[in-house]
């Protein structure tokens, strides 16, 4: 597990984008970025906690967020983008029903072999859930009208 100033670091320094266009992108000088996301023991210098979400942004790593939701007791699952079709409901049904089926099962082998492997898999499986029932909430909201009814 990893703590906020290390995952700080994996997001400015272990991405595609070079440390110079995530400064671009996010106002940050080139040199400050670079002090701020170093580890505890090697830089002094703290990161503004205003410059996070477009760090997030611009790197496409959304770990820091996930880590403190985590630490807060929250999970946190992307909210999907698609626009719902009324042919599309039962590949919604199915893709959930499968991410069900493969959750059950890797619970299924972490209780008879509670490894890190399986518990990783069992992690993965399980989020996966959560992501199908997004995307179905989305598409309820979508096919109902997603006008709430005051009355």
């Amino acid at each position: 597990m990893y703590n906020i100033k290390e995952l700080l670091y994996r997001t400015a320094h272990r991405n595609r984008k070079s440390l110079k266009q995530l400064a671009d992108e996010t106002g940050i000088s080139e040199n400050y970025l670079y002090r701020a996301c170093m580890p505890l023991d090697q830089s002094g210098v703290k990161f503004p906690v205003e410059n996070l979400i477009p760090l997030m942004k611009a790197a496409e790593d959304f770990s820091i967020l996930s880590h403190l939701a985590n630490l807060c007791g929250f999970i946190l699952v992307k909210i999907p983008r698609f626009k719902a079709k009324r042919g599309e409901s039962i590949d919604i049904y199915d893709d959930y029903q499968k991410a069900s089926a493969v959750a059950l099962n890797a619970l299924k082998i972490f209780f008879s072999d509670p490894s890190k492997a399986n518990k990783d898999s069992v992690d993965e499986a399980l989020m996966k859930v959560l992501e199908e029932s997004q995307t179905a909430k989305k598409y309820c909201d979508k096919f109902y009208g997603s006008t709430p009814e005051l009355f």
